[in-house]
Parts: C-alpha cells; structure tokens; sequence
C-alpha cells in the first residue's frame, strides 16, 4: 500500500455553471487579488466584493462582481 502525501495535494474550489469565454473551461478561485479588484473594492467603501478566478486550461483571469 502507498502513502499518501496530504501537503502536496492542491485543492481548488472550482465554480459550476460558468465556464470561461475563451475555451470553455472551468473557473478556479484565485487567492491573489487584482488591481481592479483593490480599486472596486475601496471605491465601494467596501459594499462590493469581486471575487478573481482564473480558467483551469487557458489560465485566462476573470472579475466577477
């Protein structure tokens, strides 16, 4: 029997029902921020929320408010 390293294995939250654009792939949540992002945010006074995720295939980054 193996043994399974639990440190090595990466786990993303992907989302369904909303596909990237570009290729049609699915989206995973991204823990970095984007500039965009920062600014929505602060100019909102912090009401707004977007969320960054990126395509698991083409690696293209979305903004969803």
């Amino acid at each position: 029997m193996g043994l399974l390293d639990l440190d090595k294995i990466i786990i993303k939250r992907t989302i369904l029902g909303i596909r990237c654009s570009a290729c049609g792939g699915n989206l995973a949540a991204t823990t970095t921020k984007s500039m965009r992002a920062r600014l929505i945010r602060w100019l909102s006074l912090g009401s707004v929320k977007p969320k960054n995720y990126e395509c698991e295939q083409c690696r293209k980054r979305y903004l969803l408010l």
